[in-house]
């Protein structure tokens, strides 16, 4: 979504409505990215039968060529637990037989049902607790996005990297903000659009202690 186009961001938006939005979750997810499935054409696909092979039969190269595609796409995540507004969601990558799990929360816009802001709070490949946001397209990169929890301070995330579909803010989680996470209400998320003008979203953290108990259970292997 791209802020230009759209004033309703500002709106509140819920996070309550996690199964309409998990169609929209199954596929995200990873150690500081996600796991997403590979949505790309395989060889398989773009290649074209064989001038002599019967209509809608695929030739013996592109049979062949099948099954390794499959095998090198990664498994999708699963839902492993729903916890208030938050969704841990947990698979593995290509290659690497270890679980990585995330704690999800899809901001949702109210009248549109489109998906505004996804936060995600999962470990990295150090070990080190990670909070991502994914946002919308059209704001002001230098100024990334700010998250403010019920104590009210105010966390400056840099934008990472930003793509057609959006763009996504890190910032490590201390302990004093994990802290923060786990005793707050509701938190904040701000962006500024390319006029400067701030347009600030406001969700409810209900279920978010729970979710992080059990991220950390399966982090540890338990």
């Amino acid at each position: 979504m791209n802020l230009g186009e759209n004033r309703e961001v500002g709106m509140r938006v819920s996070g309550s409505r996690v199964a309409a939005a998990a169609a929209l979750l199954l596929g995200v997810l990873a150690a500081g990215g996600a796991l997403a499935q590979d949505g790309g054409s395989s060889a398989a696909k773009k290649k074209a039968p064989a001038a002599a092979a019967p209509k809608n039969v695929p030739s013996a190269a592109a049979q062949d060529k099948a099954p390794a595609a499959a095998a090198n796409q990664p498994p999708p995540a699963k839902v492993a637990g729903s916890f208030g507004n938050w969704t841990l969601l947990c698979g593995t990558e290509t290659g690497d037989e270890k679980e990585r799990c995330s704690l999800v929360l899809p901001l949702v816009e109210t009248k549109t049902q489109k998906l505004v802001f996804r936060v995600i709070v999962t470990y990295g490949p150090q070990g080190n607790l990670v909070l991502r946001v994914d946002g919308p397209t059209g704001v002001a990169l230098q100024r990334g996005i700010e998250f403010s929890p019920d104590t009210k301070k105010t966390y400056r995330m840099p934008f990472q990297t930003c793509l057609p579909m959006g763009c996504k803010a890190l910032l490590l989680i201390s302990d004093d903000l994990k802290k923060e996470l786990v005793g707050s209400k509701q938190g904040a998320i701000t962006v500024y659009a390319l006029n400067g003008k701030a347009v600030q979203t406001v969700t409810a953290m209900t279920g978010f202690a729970q979710g992080l108990a059990a991220l950390d259970k399966r982090h540890a292997g338990e």
